[in-house]
């Protein structure tokens, strides 16, 4: 089972649109949700790039093939994107990940499993 989220699609949905239709400020809408600015703009890059749907609930953590982590990991090599984009691109929760995923690669760690 996926993790639950302090706040609802629907709440979500409300900050971003908020954002974007130029009603409220990030830093606004962190204080008003007291959370901090970089969670509402993780929500807005989210939210640009797969509208409602960004925030559908997960039935459990995501799992990743062997393959499917060394695309990604090739694609930030690449200069395709800073590691948020690259998070955002290929619908990866959290940059972290990505950034452990490159951290293990250039390690020649093969945990890539």
């Amino acid at each position: 089972m996926g993790r639950k989220s302090k706040f609802s699609k629907e709440q979500k949905i409300e900050i971003c649109r908020r954002y974007l239709d130029g009603s409220e400020s990030v830093s606004r809408l962190a204080e008003e949700i007291n959370v901090n600015k970089s969670t509402v703009k993780r929500w807005i890059r989210i939210f640009k790039a797969y509208g409602d749907s960004a925030f559908d609930e997960k039935p459990a953590n995501g799992s990743y093939t062997k393959e499917f982590k060394r695309k990604v990991v090739e694609a930030y090599l690449a200069g395709e994107g800073s590691l948020r984009d690259i998070a955002v691109k290929y619908n990866i929760p959290s940059e972290r990940t990505v950034l452990v995923w490159v951290k293990s690669y250039n390690d020649h760690i093969d945990n890539m499993k």
